[in-house]
């Protein structure tokens, strides 16, 4: 009975938008039609301005979570929409360009400063999201539709891409709404229905939540929280999700030292490879293939998952490089591993998870520190 309310609660909710849709279409869609009437630069105009409108409906998105996160006293970390991005540092706003194509189709990072009440907290903060591309969507449409019919080309143009944002944000907010599962990732409306049903589902969303806001907002692995973790990763059932808390438990072993833990959680994450997007799964080989040469000293084994790795846009540039120099490092190629591991240095600073990157910085840098050492001493046994 539960799920044909709810059933029937989503269907009424989209006969109503349907018919508030359709009756805004039938009553001001034909205004739209001018277009056919318009100059050939106004057209040009009107196409060039859609990204701009795209990213007015994003951000509105994206500052729909934030202003739910603050109401949830969480703490805003920063904000990106395509190639922005907004960062709070030592207590003030500060700009700079996004360089990472993971987030550039927005990202919101607010994290919870306690462990009180997590699963309403969080449910507030994902129906941010839509609520805030609800409201756009209203005022953006609502303005086109109250304002006058603009006798100039370029008002014209204007409130025609006005329009065009509020669209594309109507169309935000019922797609983020609607609860799925798609390509590896939960909808807005999907995380709210895990957490409010509870169970497996829920628990296991609040503990990968707890943990990838923590981790991305700079926090170490062995500092996550790891009895929601450990708890989430014993679950009998086998969920989508899973496979991210044994993830973060491997990252928090290995943070911590402990490298059988570690190995055997990298052994359960692996297991679950087909439940990660096909655009990220090199991201699993590649992690596998870094610990059989940095902990295990497997070199054939690291090569073996390695060539498993099919690389994509999607895989940050530092990870490559950190494999190559663990594969170089236990080789004993002193110069190359140095090489590879300046450049995942580099690198690291574009990782959207910054709380590892930590961790990753301290080997790189004492894989450096040994390339250095090697050379010096050979060098001094060739004099």
């Amino acid at each position: 009975m539960k799920n044909l309310g709810k059933i029937v609660l989503l269907a009424l909710g989209g006969a109503v938008l349907g018919f508030g849709c359709g009756t805004l279409a039938v009553r001001y869609a034909p205004r739209l039609f001018h277009f056919a009437h318009w100059a050939g630069w106004q057209k040009g105009v009107l196409l060039a301005s859609l990204p701009l409108a795209w990213l007015v409906a994003v951000l509105c998105h994206e500052l729909g979570h934030v202003a739910l996160g603050r109401t949830q006293h969480f703490e805003f970390k920063w904000l990106v929409v395509g190639p922005f991005m907004w960062k709070k540092q030592a207590g003030r706003l500060r700009f700079e360009w996004n360089k990472n194509l993971n987030s550039a189709g927005g990202l919101a990072l607010c994290v919870p400063p306690d462990d009180d009440n997590l699963r309403r907290r969080f449910m507030a903060f994902a129906l941010g999201g839509p609520l805030g591309s609800l409201a756009w969507a209203v005022g953006a449409l609502g303005g086109y539709a109250l304002l006058p019919a603009v006798a100039s080309a370029g008002g014209q143009v204007a409130a025609a891409g006005l329009a065009a944002s509020g669209a594309i944000s109507a169309l935000l907010a019922l797609i983020t709404l609607v609860p799925m599962h798609v390509g590896g990732f939960y909808s807005d409306g999907g995380r709210v229905f895990n957490l409010r049903r509870g169970g497996p589902a829920g628990q296991l969303d609040l503990a990968v939540l707890s943990a990838v806001v923590r981790s991305m907002a700079g926090v170490r692995p062995q500092a996550l929280p790891l009895t929601l973790l450990e708890a989430a990763a014993a679950l009998p059932q086998e969920l989508p999700f899973k496979l991210y808390a044994f993830h973060y438990l491997y990252l928090a072993a290995l943070d911590a030292g402990d490298v059988a833990q570690a190995g055997f959680y990298l052994a359960e994450y692996r297991q679950r490879t087909g439940f990660v997007p096909e655009a990220l799964q090199a991201s699993v080989w590649l992690e596998a293939a870094f610990f059989a040469a940095a902990y295990e000293g497997d070199l054939p084994a690291a090569r073996q998952f390695q060539a498993q790795a099919r690389l994509t846009s999607h895989i940050p540039a530092d990870v490559p490089a950190r494999v190559e120099a663990a594969l170089a490092r236990l080789a004993q190629h002193p110069a190359l591993a140095r090489t590879h591991a300046q450049t995942a240095l580099r690198e690291l600073p574009k990782n959207i998870d910054q709380g590892s990157a930590q961790f990753y910085t301290e080997w790189l840098t004492a894989t450096v520190h040994w390339a250095t050492s090697v050379e010096s001493a050979e060098a001094v046994s060739a004099a």
